[in-house]
């Protein structure tokens, strides 16, 4: 059984968020700190998106760590975050590591399930398909590995950015009604129907973005710690129904939405700049 971001009480970023980000950072800062959430910096940093070279938290002292080298980023060598560096400085207890290459932005999490793309196969060519999912199930200790097809144009390829887990039996994805893959909409949705996943679609205003970078309109990629949901909201139409849909479906939860442009037209948002976990047990 996996920690969950409503079992999180802790909330890291990159310090290098506030130097390349200014804008959002002066509002989201703002909203963090109004509603006392306990913020610390990751060390030794060299981007923002800090989910995708952070270890995941199993249990409260148990990490599992992929390894992190983005084919996307093969030109941006100096820019790849040293994942085993940065665990190490932290002192983070029992990290343990995979050879597999995965980011964190493609694991999709619950209790018992995680959700990624086929994205996976593309960074691991050598690895045999089955044995990889089996290796991701035992590494994470989940009962089950889902993987979808990855979302067209993506250059990620990560699925935070297409599907969130409400519970261990729900998920929220995007309303894909203006994607012109139906091809990719058929086998997403089957994949879940599948795995008997109940399905609530949350409107998207992507489609109109002028490139497929630009992550503008996606509300999916929200940022949970505890009972806390900020939400990146885009000055758009969209942005009153999917708070209205956020406030029916976390009826307990504090929905506080954030103008996320400046983060979203670099082709990430809230849970991408995040790294939020169970403050781990004193050893």
């Amino acid at each position: 059984m996996m920690i969950t971001d409503r079992e999180t009480n802790i909330l890291y970023l990159s310090p290098l968020l506030e130097v390349d980000y200014p804008s959002f950072s002066k509002e989201f800062f703002s909203k963090l700190n109004k509603y006392k959430v306990d913020l610390k910096f990751i060390p030794h940093t060299k981007d923002v998106w800090c989910r995708d070279y952070m270890p995941i938290q199993i249990r409260e002292n148990s990490f599992a760590r992929f390894t992190y080298d983005p084919p996307y980023l093969k030109n941006d060598k100096p820019f790849i975050s040293d994942n085993i560096a940065i665990s190490t400085s932290m002192e983070l207890q029992e990290v343990y590591h995979s050879i597999l290459k995965v980011e964190g932005g493609n694991i999709v999490k619950s209790n018992n399930k995680v959700i990624t793309t086929s994205r996976i196969f593309k960074d691991n060519p050598e690895i045999e398909k089955d044995w990889m999912v089996e290796s991701i199930r035992d590494f994470l200790s989940v009962d089950e590995v889902i993987i979808i097809p990855e979302q067209p144009k993506d250059f990620t390829g990560h699925s935070d950015g297409m599907v969130r887990f409400i519970d261990d039996e729900t998920v929220m994805i995007n309303d894909y009604q203006d994607e012109e893959d139906r091809e990719f909409v058929e086998k997403f949705y089957k994949v879940l129907a599948e795995h008997q996943l109940k399905i609530i679609e949350i409107p998207t205003s992507m489609y109109s973005n002028k490139t497929s970078k630009d992550a503008t309109g996606c509300y999916i990629n929200y940022l949970q710690v505890g009972k806390i949901i900020f939400l990146p909201v885009f000055d758009r139409k969209e942005d009153k129904k999917v708070e209205d849909m956020f406030n029916t479906i976390f009826k307990i939860h504090d929905i506080v939405p954030v103008i996320s442009n400046e983060l979203a037209e670099e082709g990430g948002i809230l849970n991408c700049i995040s790294w939020n976990i169970m403050t781990p047990k004193s050893t």
